[in-house]
């Protein structure tokens, strides 16, 4: 096999390592927990304000 050959077959194994990482990562941690809704961090109501799940009083 040729450099090339080689060269291929790396890219290969890194795009097959990087897959199986990410669903061992998907399957070994938690999702995070999402915060009770109309619940604010210091008052903001968060990126798209009202619109998105931002509450609205």
């Amino acid at each position: 096999m040729d450099s090339t050959g080689w060269m291929h077959l790396g890219v290969l194994l890194l795009v097959f390592a990087g897959i199986a990482a990410f669903v061992l990562w998907k399957m070994f941690l938690p999702a995070p927990k999402e915060p009770p809704r109309g619940e604010t961090v210091g008052g903001a109501r968060g990126f798209m304000g009202p619109w998105f799940g931002g509450g609205g009083n």
